[in-house]
């Protein structure tokens, strides 16, 4: 049975809800009832069309559309069009190309000024879940590249922060986006003016002195190496600590903070692979209670406010042959179902318990009996693999269940595939199985998996994925950069020659194509019918040299027609900013903080100055954190119509072209909103 566009209109508040106030994870019995008082309908797992009344262009006038005009629009569709307009309305593409200028002007024109705009990026397979479960006053720090943008970064969050109280990174940042490998030290952190506390997914854990202090009071102690670096099982307890003191509301909000952060970088769709599953607070970071999981983004759903998608599918774990998880899922949950912005999926990553051996091991007995299980059920089903011998089993193991059983049609995944051969794939293929590749900016060695270019070329269904939350980064641009290079993020090669991709291939993985993974047809490109999900990117992806592409950011994002995120940077005439009215009225930046910076260098002394102006606009006072290459410098309660401003000596007769960063903080509307300006300034004295 087809999905119908009317079952599922952009989220239904009367399923959500009723899941919601009784705190449950949408599946389970619970799950049916809902289901039957709200009206909802459950979605099948086929392709979606798109709905009625958004078959064609758009004619006649929308003076209240949001219309693109101006830009280098690629829309990733049927023939991978690059246009200059696009047109929506009530969260859907109603017209692009030519046919979006000629309905019409509309008092909500953007001028794109050639930016380069692509659809949104579509996340296939991370683990946003347990980045959403994260303590503390979490910062996301995957964009960052310094020790010193790390600590302005920090120090921003803190300036927002209660006296006292703990700001996080934990989980998606790795020591190799640092120069030396290394994360920020003990020495390096106490800059910031609050206990902070670092866990990378690669390169070991960070605090400062506060942080130190902060958890003694607790009664844990934490132990730092000569180096400055955490060393026992401190930092495990002090997340153990933190991970009991957790409420709801705090998950509610550093769910939003995930999701807003990943919308400054492109991410508009994020299907969530789970958690290895504790039942109490642990101390490793890839785990969390699997049945409370998505309870913060069930909060910001219910009131209408995800910035961004949310699908999810069921780890299962067991490790008997009686299989009860699995079976409790499959009798009493759903697949595909919920809203557009919020739907369950299908079983994944693991179908019994992942690393598990002897009879639950991939290709074991209990893992073909529960392979067996999801296809009579008919749901989607996704295994990763990470050796050559478990993708040999994984094919060997759907063949046979695929002879007794079809599951053609039902677009069942294997994830990772670093070791798989084109005759894995030839067969994957034929029984209507695809692929998931990312997954590589932290890796070492050489001659690397998985085979981009024989995937692509052998015709089989791929799609993009990270992995990231919990072993790897989330950040697309990292992942999208190895993919097309080869390198990891120090530059080395890691893949086997030959099998990297080019830009374009790269953006269809993540766009057009993974919509046949997470089965909704109407995401994924810039086409009539679709949801509007789109970027606009701050550089042009497709011409910016191979090292820029980690640096990447979304000036602009769209999810469903909301401008959730906006850097501020689109200059011109800017009325479509302050006018456009959210349709989910989400709590996103569609409106930046005023604030004016210039940066001149000069000299005193004989030594270049470097001096930074940041005038605030305002209405109501901001906090202002200025970093260079010479220093950093923090203004807290800046009023309105002030100035913070600093000179930093460079120490040097002269000095070449540079920036400044300039991170501004203020409360608009109630809600904390945090931007960055850059500052420029030239070589001095001028050659």
């Amino acid at each position: 049975m087809g999905k119908k566009s009317e079952q599922f209109g952009e989220n239904p508040q009367d399923a959500t809800e009723g899941i919601s106030r009784r705190g449950l994870i949408i599946g389970g019995s619970a799950a049916a009832a809902a289901a039957v008082l709200s009206g909802s309908a459950v979605a099948s797992p086929a392709a979606v069309a798109a709905p009625p009344g958004y078959t064609t262009a758009v004619g006649g006038g929308g003076n209240d559309d949001l219309l693109f005009v101006n830009g280098s629009i690629h829309t990733y569709d049927d023939d991978n069009s690059v246009v200059d307009a696009v047109r929506i309305r009530n969260g859907r593409f109603i017209a692009v190309g030519q046919d979006a200028i000629n309905a019409g002007d509309s008092r909500f024109k953007v001028d794109l000024g050639g930016r380069t705009v692509i659809p949104g990026i579509i996340d296939s397979h991370n683990h946003i879940g347990l980045v959403s479960n994260r303590p503390g006053h979490w910062v996301g720090l995957e964009d960052v590249f310094t020790h010193e943008d790390a600590v302005a970064r920090l120090t921003a969050k803190a300036d927002s922060v209660p006296e006292g109280e703990l700001v996080t990174s934990l989980g998606p940042i790795v020591a190799m986006q640092f120069p030396g490998n290394v994360l920020p030290n003990l020495t390096t952190l106490n800059a910031v003016p609050r206990p902070v506390m670092i866990m990378a997914e690669q390169g070991g854990n960070a605090v400062n002195q506060a942080a130190i202090d902060y958890f003694a009071a607790k009664g844990i102690t934490i132990t730092v190496n000569a180096a400055g670096y955490p060393t026992g099982a401190g930092v495990g307890l002090a997340l153990q600590r933190l991970r009991q003191e957790l409420t709801d509301a705090d998950r509610e909000t550093n769910a939003q903070a995930a999701l807003q952060y990943y919308s400054t970088l492109g991410i508009t769709t994020h299907l969530d692979e789970g958690a290895f599953h504790v039942d109490t607070p642990g101390t490793a970071i890839w785990n969390e209670n699997a049945y409370t999981l998505h309870r913060g983004f069930l909060a910001r759903n219910a009131k209408k406010a995800l910035p961004a998608r949310i699908r999810f599918d069921y780890l299962e774990e067991d490790s008997t042959a009686d299989l009860p998880r699995l079976t409790a899922r499959l009798k009493n949950a759903f697949p595909f179902f919920g809203s557009d912005m919020m739907r369950s999926g299908g079983i994944g990553e693991f179908t019994v318990n992942g690393f598990g051996g002897g009879a639950v091991a991939i290709g074991g007995p209990v893992w073909l009996a529960g392979t067996k299980m999801v296809a009579q059920a008919g749901w989607r089903n996704e295994n990763h693999s990470l050796s050559a011998t478990d993708i040999g089993q994984i094919v060997a193991g759907w063949e046979a269940v695929n002879a007794e059983i079809p599951i053609d049609g039902l677009r069942w995944v294997v994830a990772h595939v670093p070791n798989i051969t084109e005759d894995h794939a030839n067969r994957l293929k034929a029984m209507g199985v695809g692929v998931k590749v990312g997954w590589g900016p932290t890796r070492t060695g050489s001659n690397l998996g998985p085979k981009h270019r024989m995937l692509i070329d052998s015709g089989i269904h791929v799609g993009y994925h990270s992995d990231g939350g919990d072993i790897t980064s989330i950040n697309p641009w990292l992942n999208l950069y190895t993919m097309i290079t080869g390198r990891n993020l120090l530059g080395n090669v890691v893949w086997e020659a030959g099998q990297s991709i080019t830009r374009d291939e790269a953006i269809q993985l993540a766009t057009k194509d993974n919509s046949w993974f997470i089965h909704e047809d109407d995401l994924g490109g810039i086409k009539v019918g679709n949801h509007a999900d789109l970027l606009v990117l701050d550089r042009d992806f497709y011409t910016i040299p191979d090292a820029d592409i980690p640096k990447i950011h979304s000036d602009l994002t769209v999810v469903g027609g909301d401008i959730i995120h906006d850097s501020g940077a689109i200059p011109g005439d800017r009325s479509w900013a302050e006018g456009w009215t959210n349709r989910y009225n989400h709590p996103a930046a569609v409106r930046r903080i005023d604030l004016a910076v210039s940066s001149t260098p000069r000299t005193v002394a004989g030594k270049a100055y470097v001096t930074v102006v940041a005038t605030n606009n305002e209405a109501v006072p901001v906090d202002v954190v200025i970093t260079t290459a010479f220093g950093t410098k923090s203004f807290t309660n800046v009023a309105p119509g002030k100035s913070a401003s600093v000179s930093f000596n460079s120490t040097l007769a002269s000095i070449g072209a540079g920036e400044a960063t300039i991170e501004v903080t203020a409360v608009l509307n109630g809600a904390s909103v945090t931007n960055t300006k850059i500052a420029p300034y030239p070589a001095f004295p001028a050659a």
